[in-house]
């Protein structure tokens, strides 16, 4: 049918509007893709950059509890005639001595939360750990991921152990992880210098008491002030050479019972802790280990006091702050209160603002990774030096709060006195 002028303008007209239609939708929809197209850019260059500060910030907060976690395998670890390998619950190997076990009691096993050993050989389960706590000896492995960090050599040749002050300060001087900066030391170009002879100190003789005449009385080994240095010194530079080469030591898991008795043990639920001289103490330790000669018992350093308690915090068991300000929280201080069992076995509350001493591990309240009391309970002598007549206890005490004297407190008395509020703790390692 033949269109008339007036329709086939109309149709041209229709035809144009269609036309300028599809020209601006295409033009808006070209406007509309150089914009999406950049956002879209934008949006991806966002998320690429989210996801990497995530895992930046992932693999920080990480690196330290990874180096702790992996410490044992990074050393080529193999049976050897005074250790065996054991694994971990995650698989990570474990330097085991000959003469101990590691638990398979879950909560037991694993190295970020305290890998216990037990003297003995029979294993320990769930149907017999209760009975295997309070009659076995029992250490818990400190991973040594960064040996540097734990002594330095002088320009004599004299190893000292590396020994720290703690902070909460968000400070440049102190670690940002740890919270920690040298105490009484500097090191440069591998060299670590004392700062001073009189301050804190490790190993050394503290001369107004470690003299001749009375050292041949303390029945120590040595029997003169230059043989007991030598003692001192041999003692510590074979405890490096064991952590070098296994990677980490061993930390009494309970303050030192029977410690009046010449061999003391490492066992829950001892209240025999205290009131022994620093002479006693230091021998005794010596003996935990009874005939077993893959081991070395003693009193522990204060090296070994220092990273035991780096390693709580890098293992997010405990924070800077509850190490260095006010340890309260997993403490036996006089303003704690939580419950414990007595001496008669009975579950019983103890108090805020009563100060008691209680049995060794006898309540989880001042567990940390395994290991009980580092926090309050009784202070603990340790084979720090300082000035020329004291030694260095550490950690608390019951009687006062978990503010004035936190896990990391160091303080100083007589090693020929006895205290009922001083009492040690036990270290092991392999030879």
């Amino acid at each position: 049918m033949k269109k008339t002028k007036k329709e086939s303008k109309t149709l041209k007209s229709t035809s144009k509007q269609t036309t300028q239609k599809q020209e601006k939708s295409k033009n808006k929809a070209k406007i509309n893709k150089k914009v999406v197209i950049p956002v879209s850019i934008l949006l991806i260059v966002i998320l690429i950059a989210t996801v990497i500060v995530y895992a930046f910030v992932g693999k920080e907060n990480s690196t330290v509890i990874q180096a702790t976690k992996t410490t044992a395998n990074a050393v080529n670890l193999e049976d050897n005639e005074y250790m065996h390998v054991e694994e971990d619950a995650s698989g990570d190997k474990v330097p085991v001595p000959n003469g101990y076990v590691g638990s398979s009691v879950a909560g037991e096993n694993e190295i970020d939360t305290g890998y216990v050993i037990y003297e003995g050989e029979e294993e320990v389960t769930d149907s017999n750990v209760a009975d295997a706590q309070k009659n076995r000896n029992q250490y818990v492995w400190v991973p040594v991921p960064d040996i540097s960090k734990f002594y330095g050599t002088d320009a004599n040749g004299k190893k000292w152990g590396k020994n720290y002050s703690f902070s909460s300060s968000t400070s440049s001087s102190y670690d940002e992880i740890t919270g920690t900066k040298p105490y009484n030391w500097s090191e440069s170009d591998g060299v670590m210098t004392i700062s001073s002879k009189t301050s804190y100190r490790e190993p050394d003789i503290v001369k107004s008491y470690d003299y001749d005449s009375t050292l041949k009385t303390r029945g120590l080994g040595a029997k003169t002030t230059h043989e007991f240095l030598n003692q001192l010194e041999k003692e510590f530079n074979n405890m490096i050479v064991s952590v070098e080469k296994y990677g980490g030591f061993y930390i009494g898991r309970y303050e030192t019972g029977n410690i009046n008795q010449e061999t003391p043990v490492v066992q829950k639920g001892n209240t025999n802790i205290s009131s022994q001289t620093w002479y006693n103490m230091y021998k005794r330790c010596k003996n935990i280990k009874g005939d077993n000669t893959n081991v070395e018992t003693g009193m522990i350093w204060g090296n070994q006091w220092d990273r035991t308690l780096m390693w709580l915090i890098e293992t997010g068991s405990k924070t800077k702050e509850q190490i260095a300000d006010d340890s309260t929280s997993w403490g036996n201080y006089n303003n704690a209160t939580f419950e414990y069992v007595n001496s008669s076995g009975s579950t019983v509350t103890k108090n805020e603002n009563s100060g008691t001493k209680i049995p060794t591990g006898n309540t989880e309240y001042t567990k940390a990774n395994n290991i009980y009391d580092l926090a309050g309970n009784v202070y603990d002598w340790t084979m720090e030096a300082s000035s020329t007549s004291v030694r260095v206890y550490r950690g608390g005490y019951c009687n006062y709060d978990g503010d004035d004297s936190p896990a990391d407190y160091r303080n100083n008395y007589y090693p020929t006195y006895s205290y009922v509020y001083c009492g040690c703790r036990s270290a092991l390692y392999i030879k």
